[in-house]
């Protein structure tokens, strides 16, 4: 177990989050459960913009389960002809 109060950069080894808040209610998000835009149906945030904050770990495993989350439910929507 190591720790360092270096400060580093910007850009270095970070993780950029936020800005595009999930949820069920489009006055205070912007997107739903599947990272797709209340406002721009046919638009879908896959990335770290929909988590508001982050923790001391490294976000990627959940931004790639909701990515893959989000891919099968417009999967899903093509086949029954929705998109």
């Amino acid at each position: 177990v190591k720790t360092s109060d270096e400060m580093l950069p910007e850009g270095w080894s970070i993780h950029e989050l936020g800005t595009a808040r999930m949820g069920d209610d489009p006055k205070t998000s912007v997107v739903n459960q599947f990272q797709q835009c209340h406002d721009v149906k046919n638009l879908l945030v896959v990335d770290g913009s929909t988590h508001v904050n982050a923790s001391c770990q490294n976000p990627t495993w959940t931004i790639m389960a909701l990515c893959w989350r989000s891919c099968d439910n417009l999967a899903d929507q093509l086949r029954k002809g929705e998109v």
